[in-house]
């Protein structure tokens, strides 16, 4: 197995870290696999007097703002770090991506080299970085975006992956859009892959799935608590979760064996025809009820292994196997890849109402899932697609035999696709109509020049005019539907 180190970046950025370790480790405890599966991501501390080695997460952690962090350490996941994985300040960016990337980015830029050069030395076959930050605030768009340029000057050789999160229509921070764009030039600059989430989109999902579990319970006749004191931090729970859930379905074929496993290097080879076009939208399929274990018949529940702390190896003796996964399930599973509620980037790949080109897509499943039938919906989904004449069949596939727990199946869909260029216009208007007014601009020109900030609205819009031209001349009907208005063909029966 090839290394990944984590950068989380900013309070978002390590809440969904936060979020991942924490799946990360209830997957490799309750899944039989060997040391190499959690060396991806983990690493072994050895211990003096005979003591067991102590389990280490390969990651570094920043914030501007002490307050995350130290909750972090504090938290049952504080012993997966130690002192050396932690950046932090003390007084925040104050949502100014300026005062992120050009005051305190310099400022710990010794610090930053030294927890990435710590991380390195301990992999063996160091593949990829992950960024996990936001966009709407200080540190999270500016400092991660530091970060990424400090990578791409240290290890260029290294794939870059961001998770980037964007802000939603109405978020409170009157800044953002600056933050936005700024951000997303150095996200095209240099990052390998971004991966785009729109908190918007993040908010519906996560609705979505929790009023799922709320029918489960009421067709189970288990009594739940009214949910009329939902508050706002178990809601950006939820939120973070689905990222990370991503995150982990995306990874996983770099943790678990498998007969056909994607690879992080493999996403960006197949997926980015240009380097400047690193944007690729995700979609999963939402939780339900018939996805959960005890759905599918005939699976063992063989002993659930024990994780006693973070300082302990995890025991792997759990052998179970579901069995093969019905076909309707896995065309449900499609069916959201393709619709609005899959999606957590806010826009949708084949939207009927636009004419969007995808340039290249995956899609990711797990389970036991018959290969025959993920062929069938893998050919269905592409049907459903504008692919560029000059490359039609760009679609990549990937198949990991383990689940997350509870689950026996999930379904994941990436798309390089111009219907991303919906989010960044919408981030681009909100922009000018502050730009053209100089509003808030010296906050930022107390850091950086005025033609930076130019740069940055020249880039974004050279994205979206080659989104523009991609669509207009792109687009050849396929064979199959040559004469048919492709709304109204039927992708998958309804549910």
């Amino acid at each position: 197995m090839r290394e990944t180190v984590t950068i989380q970046v900013g309070q978002c950025g390590n809440q969904i870290g936060n979020q991942f370790w924490s799946m990360l480790l209830k997957e490799h405890e309750t899944t039989p696999d060997d040391d190499s599966a959690l060396s991806a991501f983990f690493r072994f501390a050895p211990q003096r007097n005979g003591q067991p080695d102590i389990m280490k997460a390969r990651a570094l952690l920043v914030d501007m703002e002490c307050g995350p962090l130290t909750e972090t350490m504090k938290s049952p996941l504080g012993s997966l770090f130690d002192e050396t994985q932690f950046v932090m300040d003390v007084y925040g960016a104050g949502n100014n991506f300026a005062h992120g990337n050009r005051e305190y980015g310099p400022t710990y830029r010794d610090k930053f080299e030294e927890g990435l050069r710590r991380n390195a030395e301990q992999c063996d076959s160091l593949q990829s970085f992950i960024v996990t930050h936001s966009l709407g605030g200080g540190t999270g768009s500016g400092v991660g975006s530091y970060m990424l340029e400090l990578l791409h000057d240290l290890y260029p050789e290294v794939y870059r992956f961001a998770v980037s999160v964007y802000p939603s229509v109405d978020n409170d921070v009157i800044t953002s859009p600056y933050n936005s764009i700024l951000a997303s030039k150095v996200l095209i600059d240099h990052a390998h892959c971004v991966l785009p989430i729109d908190n918007h989109a993040l908010q519906l999902f996560a609705q979505l799935e929790a009023d799922q579990r709320r029918k489960e319970m009421k067709n189970s006749s288990i009594t739940a608590s009214p949910d009329k004191t939902r508050d706002k931090d178990k809601g950006f729970d939820e939120m973070n979760g689905v990222a990370a859930r991503m995150l982990c379905h995306l990874t996983a074929s770099c943790r678990f064996h498998g007969d056909m496993n994607v690879d992080m290097n493999e996403i960006c080879t197949n997926l980015v025809p240009y380097p400047d076009i690193p944007f690729l939208m995700t979609a999963m399929s939402p939780y339900r009820a018939s996805s959960s274990a005890s759905s599918v018949p005939n699976r063992s529940t063989g002993g659930r292994g024990k994780l006693s702390g973070h300082g302990n190896k995890i025991n792997t003796n759990n052998t179970h196997l579901p069995s093969s996964v019905p076909k309707t399930m896995v065309q449900r599973g499609f069916t959201d890849l393709l619709s609005v509620h899959g999606q957590i980037s806010a826009a949708v790949p084949c939207d009927k109402g636009s004419r969007s080109t995808t340039l290249a897509a995956a899609f990711l499943v797990r389970g036991q899932i018959p290969l025959a039938d993920f062929m069938s919906c893998v050919s269905t989904a592409q049907s459903a697609l504008r692919f560029p004449s000059w490359n039609p069949d760009a679609c990549k596939i990937g198949m990991c035999a383990t689940t997350h727990p509870g689950e026996t199946f999930s379904s994941l869909g990436v798309y390089n696709s111009t219907a991303f260029g919906n989010v960044l216009a919408r981030e681009h208007g909100k922009f000018m109509k502050l730009f053209k007014r100089k509003a808030m601009l010296h906050h930022y020109t107390d850091f950086l020049e005025e033609a930076d900030v130019d740069a940055a609205r020249e880039c974004t819009e050279r994205l979206l005019d080659t989104y523009q031209r991609m669509d207009r001349g792109s687009w050849a009907p396929q064979r199959q539907f040559a004469g048919t208005n492709l709304s109204a063909v039927k992708l998958f029966p309804a549910f």
